[in-house]
């Protein structure tokens, strides 16, 4: 049997954290919480606890698994069409002040920033590319405002998508990120569903 690989090293947050050098004009666009921190007036935290509802990171065991021997996102329960699944927090940063080296970065906010869960994160890191794992993506990142009007990026179940318990959860990470990583040859081996280089959070 198959050891587990070791834990991936990364702080768990519970909200998106900001560099220093964001402007503030942006930061009271994308997160206006900030601005109302009052007793009754908090920016909403997405809990482990919460996240587990839906899904788990887990190690890949399958020796023919694109991610193996590192993670994978799996659901713990059945998810329905368009449902949100588990917010992407990370570190973030303007566009072009980004980590180039790190495989864990989301444009965000109309290009403006980028989200980085490198070394801070949800378990949405371990989230892996569906080339090589399934025909085609079962869930997406998409941006949506929360209850007090914060910016966020999350991963959803794709439109006539239906995610079941145990599932492993797929986006797509667009054709850019194996392009940039990986160059074209990975991209063609990966579009023919064969083993395809790694990711989903191998530490």
């Amino acid at each position: 049997m198959s050891s587990s690989p070791p834990l991936p090293s990364y702080r768990r947050i519970e909200t998106l954290e900001f560099s220093k050098s964001i402007p503030s004009s942006i930061l009271d666009d994308i997160c206006p919480s900030r601005l109302k921190s009052t007793s009754t007036f908090h920016a909403v935290k997405h809990t482990r606890e919460a996240g587990k509802k839906n899904c788990l990171g887990k190690p890949i065991l399958d020796l023919n698994h694109p991610a193996y021997p590192a993670y994978g996102l799996f659901a713990s329960r059945k998810l329905s069409s368009l449902e949100r699944v588990i917010d992407y927090h990370g570190f973030v940063t303007l566009n072009g002040e980004e980590d180039k080296e790190s495989d864990y970065t989301y444009s965000f906010a109309k290009r403006r920033l980028v989200i980085d869960a490198n070394a801070v994160g949800t378990e949405a890191r371990f989230c892996n590319d569906f080339r090589g794992i399934r025909e085609r993506p079962n869930a997406e990142f998409f941006e949506y405002r929360d209850r007090v009007g914060d910016l966020k990026c999350g991963i959803r179940v794709k439109k006539g998508e239906m995610i079941g318990k145990g599932d492993e959860i797929c986006v797509n990470y667009g054709k850019g990120f194996w392009l940039h990583r990986f160059g074209r040859e990975a991209l063609e081996k990966a579009s023919l569903s064969t083993r395809g280089p790694r990711r989903g959070g191998e530490g």
